[in-house]
């Protein structure tokens, strides 16, 4: 729950002799472009009851020749900024002054609140801020970096839920989500009293985030995983497997039951560390709190090549970091491993691997591969995201693979059911595209946010009488016992067991028709747009359940008596 950060004096005897790295150090290391400045692009920071001084940051970025960016202080909750005098800003400190560091000409705006004292208090907070960062219409960002978190025990899994589909709400508006992936090791949690097992970091584990670890790099270049087990400062990169979300589709090659973190990693381990000023002094800082605004800035970059060529921003960014086009991108980290406070970690190695993900990155080349990518906002990946259940560990010798091409699902229509007379047959609206395509393109979603679609069966409890609506006629139904077959953007557990039904016909954009024959107790199958209950009573109608509605649109359909309706 704590910052993800470790501040030690620049006396400390470490491999870069305790100076840390400076812009330009990181810039050259990781190779980032010298054309590109994130001109145009919006970095978001979420900062939780951190403040910061924005004389230290322009102090830092001027001594570095860099021109100070535009900073924006946006309070979520009526938390004031302190200016920096806590000792606990360190956390803002760094991400503002490194996201500026790196990606200069973008605007970068705060967004603080006060996340209290306990895990239900940060939870709301972090529930709260991120739906905030959804609806805010006037800053926008582009990217949004968070560098808080700690194991998933430590969390309802409802809120880690909430807050999954808020951050992929936030990549399908083309806001993509880098979240740090702690500084535990695989054991993932705070409390050095918890349990010893391994624990993936939440909310870095949520399937639509970025997340990102934590490597040594020496000046010249080489690295290794990041852990670090002297007497103090220790830490290491924070890595592991879900134990509430299902492996996502892209990461289908990997050896593990759950979504496993991290994505890629950077620089992170204090002893090799950033150099940050702090209340007027030069400090050494580490922690995957500074990877993190590291590869936000990069996506910041990213952007800005793509806007460039004419395209939005990213979107899915998750799944295209798996693709087979992103060789070349990536530096392999193939030594270390994340054990941490007695809980054995797991090794890095060839491939993808739950301590350093992919490894590190050269910034150019991941630019200039992710400026053609065709992902947009409203046509962003597919991705299965089911919940794990609390999925057993992987063995600790858990294989790394090498690069998997993301795999995406399409949305089908059973081939079981015939055609109702009233409708002519419809052929697949989504056929299974050719093999290892240039970063596919999925067809859009009913809405750009992405809607909650679902596909079920179920018993039909009632039917009301046909009603007209929004200049149609509709079919409206009572069903319950819902049986979920398949869900994309939300996750089955959210299916409640009754729901309302409306099924549109009789003009351009329903079906061709009404269905005959409908009818209580017999089973129907559906595919559309689902609303929890809870969402359903808040909205325009005001419904007492849950909805199921859109079976009108491309990507829904009707099964009812062995024929289809679409």
């Amino acid at each position: 729950m704590r910052t993800r950060r470790v501040v030690f004096a620049t006396g400390h005897v470490t491999p870069n002799h305790g100076q840390g790295y400076f812009p330009e150090d990181i810039r050259r290391l990781y190779h980032f472009p010298a054309d590109l400045d994130g001109t145009g692009q919006t970095i978001g920071l979420l900062e939780f009851s951190n403040g910061y001084n924005l004389r230290d940051a322009r102090q830092f970025w001027t001594s570095h020749g860099i021109t100070p960016p535009r900073v924006t202080f946006v309070s979520v909750d009526g938390t004031p900024n302190d200016g920096g005098r806590s000792p606990d800003d360190e956390e803002a400190t760094l991400d503002l002054q490194w996201a500026g560091a790196l990606a200069p000409g973008a605007d970068i705006v705060v967004y603080e609140a006060n996340a209290g004292d306990t895990y239900a208090s940060f939870a709301q907070s972090m529930t709260r801020t991120l739906q905030y960062i959804l609806h805010d219409t006037q800053h926008r960002p582009t990217v949004l970096s968070i560098s808080y978190g700690d194991g998933e025990i430590s969390f309802d899994p409802a809120d880690l839920r909430q807050w999954a589909d808020l951050i992929r709400q936030l990549d399908a508006r083309g806001i993509t989500v880098c979240i740090a992936s702690g500084d535990q090791g695989a054991y993932g949690l705070h409390d050095p009293n918890g349990p010893k097992a391994r624990h993936a970091d939440a909310p870095a584990s949520a399937p639509f985030a970025v997340a990102v670890g934590g490597t040594s790099l020496q000046p010249d270049g080489t690295e290794t995983a990041w852990t670090y087990r002297g007497p103090e400062n220790g830490g290491a990169t924070g890595g592991g497997f879900s134990a509430v979300f299902a492996k996502p589709s892209y990461q289908s090659a990997i050896h593990g039951t759950g979504r496993g973190v991290p994505d890629v990693a950077c620089n992170a381990d204090p002893a090799t560390g950033y150099q940050i000023i702090f209340q007027g002094q030069s400090a050494v800082v580490g922690g995957t709190s500074v990877s993190c605004p590291v590869f936000a800035a990069a996506v910041a970059l990213a952007n800005q090549r793509r806007a460039q060529r004419g395209l939005p921003p990213l979107s899915g960014l998750a799944a295209l970091l798996y693709g087979a086009q992103m060789t070349g991108v990536y530096r392999d980290i193939t030594a270390g491993d994340n054990t941490y406070d007695g809980v054995a970690g797991y090794a890095a190695g060839p491939g993808w691997d739950a301590c350093t993900g992919f490894g590190s990155f050269d910034v150019s080349a991941l630019v200039e591969r992710l400026s053609q990518a065709e992902s947009t906002a409203s046509e962003a990946a597919v991705l299965e995201l089911a919940p794990a259940a609390h999925a057993p560990e992987p063995a600790a010798d858990a294989e790394p693979v090498s690069h998997p091409t993301p795999e995406r699902e399409p949305v089908p229509v059973p081939e079981s059911a015939s055609p109702a007379p009233e409708a002519e047959p419809v052929p697949d609206p989504t056929p299974v595209p050719e093999p290892q395509p240039v970063f596919r393109r999925q067809p859009s979603l009913p809405r750009t946010d992405h809607e909650f679609i679902v596909r079920v069966k179920a018993r039909i409890r009632s039917v009301e009488p046909d009603a007209q609506a929004h200049g149609a006629h509709h079919h409206r139904l009572l069903v319950d016992g819902i049986q979920v077959l398949k869900v994309w953007h939300g996750f089955s557990d959210e299916v409640e067991d009754r729901a309302l039904v409306a099924i549109r016909y009789g003009d351009a954009l329903g079906l061709p028709g009404p269905i005959p024959g409908l009818a209580a107790g017999r089973e129907i199958e559906l595919q559309g747009r689902y609303i929890p209950a809870a969402l359903a009573r808040s909205g325009d109608d005001g419904a007492s359940e849950a909805v199921l509605d859109e079976t009108h649109h491309p990507f829904g359909f009707v099964v009812y008596e062995g024929r289809l309706y679409r």
